[in-house]
């Protein structure tokens, strides 16, 4: 998948300077405040830092010369300006996301475990292959894991929040209100989500997510990795009654964490929660560019259509 977007470099590299504020006498940052009284999420975001999501329980490493994976979701489509002032790079902290449980893993049931691997080692057929190699949906936690082509425009107002997706043109509407969650019936690829204020956590539930997503993934897994290999949460399913819990808190004027609370009975063996620092503030000028997910994707567009893109481009199909 390419996307090009010239000037995304010189863009990213400048970092708000926020305005000063104090810390709340409990010890916590205290955020500003919107007019109205909440606190204010508005602006625009980049993701934070690579950090492992999970820990892996084989020491399989992939063969000399081939796909090493991770990297790959960090490709710069152009060399950074020389003339922009550098960029502080956030440390990356040691261990997984995954904060429960304490093993660091994905708690599958031991059915689920068996198809996680068959679905990593059948990534050349469209029915295992990522949902987002296929331009489907992030859902969510997945949305907000670090992917360096993804940035984030957040927008709210009195009883709303809105959240704009980089990554594939995502957004997500959250009433901050106690309605209910649309029928079961009704399945949508960034689900359904209610958020309400928790002190100065945003909290968000979201329910009615559709089977073509995965809830975690990011960077990229090595070639012919097994699902026990893995760090980054590649083929991680879920059925439809996915449930999804998650956390929004400034730790600084410039970073809000994340931490979501991931649970599927039919899937995993107990809900598991990760947790990661996802937000870092962008420059006031910083903008969302259009992402052209099919852009260059030719390996995936033949399997998805089964028409070679190479061979149609220089004999197009009458």
């Amino acid at each position: 998948m390419t996307k090009v977007h010239a000037g995304r470099i010189a863009v990213v590299a400048l970092v708000l300077a926020a305005p000063a504020t104090s810390l709340a006498q409990d010890g916590g940052f205290e955020p500003p405040r919107t007019k109205w009284g909440d606190p204010d999420l508005r602006g625009h975001y980049l993701p934070g830092p690579y950090q492992a999501l999970e820990t892996p329980t084989s020491e399989w490493a992939p063969p000399e010369g081939a796909n090493q994976g991770q990297g790959a979701a960090f490709s710069r489509f152009f060399e950074p300006d020389p003339d922009a002032p550098a960029r502080p790079t956030p440390a990356r902290p040691d261990g997984p996301m995954i904060i429960d449980p304490p093993s660091g893993q994905v708690p599958f049931q031991p059915w689920a475990t068996e198809q996680r691997n068959e679905i990593m080692a059948r990534q050349d057929q469209l029915e295992h292959l990522d949902p987002r190699v296929k331009c489907l949906p992030a859902a969510f936690p997945r949305a907000h894991l670090p992917v360096g082509y993804n940035t984030y425009q957040i927008e709210q107002g009195p009883g709303f929040i809105l959240m704009l997706y980089e990554w594939n043109h995502h957004s997500r509407y959250i009433p901050l209100d106690d309605s209910p969650h649309i029928d079961p019936a009704i399945r949508l690829g960034m689900g359904d989500s209610r958020g309400r204020w928790e002190g100065n956590t945003l909290v968000v539930d979201t329910t009615n997510f559709t089977d073509n997503t995965w809830p975690v993934g990011h960077g990229a897994p090595p070639e012919g990795a097994p699902g026990s290999a893995l760090s980054t949460g590649h083929g991680v399913f879920h059925s439809d009654q996915l449930h999804v819990i998650e956390r929004f808190t400034f730790i600084d004027a410039n970073t809000i964490q994340y931490t979501a609370t991931i649970e599927d009975a039919d899937v995993f063996s107990q809900p598991w929660t990760l947790r990661y620092n996802a937000l870092q503030r962008a420059a006031d000028d910083h903008m969302l560019f259009e992402y052209a997910c099919h852009e260059g994707n030719g390996r995936n567009l033949s399997l998805m259509t089964g028409i070679d893109v190479e061979a149609a481009r220089v004999h197009p199909i009458p």
